[in-house]
């Protein structure tokens, strides 16, 4: 696999948020696309979802459950990879013009490539 996934708890996992460099967070009342050095606090209760992303990983928070969980993605090879960019709505742009998305390929036993895993990488 060209990436590597580890799960933490989320006391854990928001103490690494500054080391992403852009937020897209899913509040029950809004979602906000910003860079994370511009967020103050987050509602975690208001919280649906939230991804924090830099070039090299991604540590996204989902609730399961009831119960909100992370776990953080990090590029190992390279390999099996491929790069997409999405045009931001008009709403987000004051953050950039496109949000870059990498997708990870996996084969199964006949071959065929899936599309195994997908996440942010930045804004442009």
């Amino acid at each position: 696999m060209s990436y590597e996934i580890k799960r933490m708890s989320t006391e854990e996992a928001r103490l690494h948020i500054p080391d992403y460099e852009y937020a897209l967070i899913y509040l029950i009342s809004e979602i906000i696309l910003t860079k994370t050095d511009y967020i103050s606090e987050i509602n975690w209760e208001e919280c649906t979802e939230a991804r924090f992303f830099s070039e090299e990983k991604e540590l996204h928070f989902f609730r399961r459950d009831g119960q909100m969980q992370a776990v953080e993605v990090r590029d190992k090879d390279g390999k099996d990879e491929i790069v997409k960019t999405y045009d931001l709505a008009n709403k987000f742009q004051a953050v950039g013009k496109v949000i870059k998305v990498k997708q990870y390929i996996d084969y199964d036993k006949d071959g065929q490539a899936n599309i195994v895993l997908t996440r942010l990488t930045g804004i442009e």
